[in-house]
Order: structure tokens, then sequence, then C-alpha cells
């Protein structure tokens, strides 16, 4: 992989480990969470009280040594972040990039919009660049524009949600309260309506 560009690298946004000089040492695990909960902080400013909404409080940011293929996984239910730890250890430049990465799904998950690779994603991702943090297209190729979902259903059990872009002709009940319950709840239809009362969470928290 080509080294990483930096296109103007403002001083707000530096952190230690982004020094060139460095060296190729190893990044211990608790450092790397410190780094990333340092940006994670840092970012906060591009997902709250932002006129889609604002991200919720309680993302877990979280290194797995397993991961191989991709360098980071939002899992949207369960709000929480996974970022490759063996790639980072050896070089964190790209973790601010792949972490604002995760947290624009997350983002758009929590305002009720399509989490997916559409128009609002990339807009959103193309704020990253005013920081002049490290970027590398041949990291995160998303070149494919997703179309954005239409229609949005919810278990009325845990609140996991689903985006479609057409309305479902079959029911279709929440695998993650079946798994822990046994019970099946069935996907109804939600608005964005709903979108004020699970803002009013959001408002004046500490990352």
């Amino acid at each position: 992989m080509d080294a990483p560009t930096i296109q103007t690298f403002k001083p707000q946004w530096f952190h230690p480990l982004l020094d060139p000089s460095r060296g190729g040492t190893g990044i211990d695990r608790p450092s790397l969470e410190s780094f990333a909960y340092d940006y994670y902080v840092r970012f906060m400013p591009f997902f709250r009280n932002q006129p889609e909404g604002s991200l919720l409080p309680g993302v877990q940011i979280e290194f797995n040594s397993r991961m191989k293929q991709k360098l980071g996984l939002a899992h949207l239910f369960e709000r929480r972040i996974s970022l490759n730890q063996k790639y980072f250890a050896k070089d964190p430049r790209l973790l601010p990039y792949t972490l604002f990465h995760e947290l624009t799904h997350v983002w758009l998950y929590d305002c009720l919009l399509d989490p997916g690779h559409t128009r609002r994603f990339y807009a959103k991702m193309n704020e990253f660049r005013t920081t002049g943090l490290p970027v590398d297209q041949d990291v995160h190729i998303h070149r494919r524009l997703a179309p954005e979902a239409k229609y949005i259903y919810s278990c009325p059990n845990c609140q996991n949600r689903w985006y479609v872009r057409e309305k479902l002709r079959h029911a279709i009940y929440c695998g993650h309260c079946f798994e822990k319950t046994g019970e099946e709840f069935f996907a109804r239809p939600l608005d964005r309506g709903h979108l004020q009362f699970n803002q009013e969470q959001s408002r004046d928290f500490d990352p």
C-alpha cells in the first residue's frame, strides 16, 4: 500500500502517533485505544447537532486481533465499532480516517437515515478532508453509490432497524430477539417522527 496522502495537516488534529519520525515500532493495545477515543471525542462536532440529527451516546470502540480483510466494521445495532488491531499496531496513520468512516455509518443509523454508502454518506466523508488527516483511497474502496432506502422497519421489542428500498411484501421477525428469547417479534414500519424521541437522549452528554 502506498503511503497515505496528507493534504494540509492542521496542528489541532495532530497526535504523536501520527508523527512520521516516530519510527515503525509496534503500538500496544492500550495506546491504540487511547488514540482512538481521543479522535472519537475530537470528531464529535462533525456528528453532533447536525441538520440530520446527532450521534447518540455510548458508541463502543474495540480492537480485534482476528480482523484480516477489513480495517474497520460498524455493528450498528450494538453501536459498536471494531478496528483491525494488527494493522493499526503497525501503522496507525489511517486510524482516524477509518474511525470517521465507521462513525458516519453509526451516525446515519442514529438519525434514522440509510447507513449505507449513499450520497449522504459520501457528503459526510468529504468533511473529513477539512482536517488534513491522512487519507488513502486504496484502503476504503467504495466507489459504488448505493441508492438510499425509502422505508424503515423496526423491531417492537429491541428497536433494531432495517433500511430497505421497497416495502416489505412478507413479514420478517427480529433475529436478535429470537436468539435471546425464542419469540418472533415482527418488524413494523417506522418513520422519522420517532427521531425526536431518540435525539432527546443525546443532549448534553459527555462522549
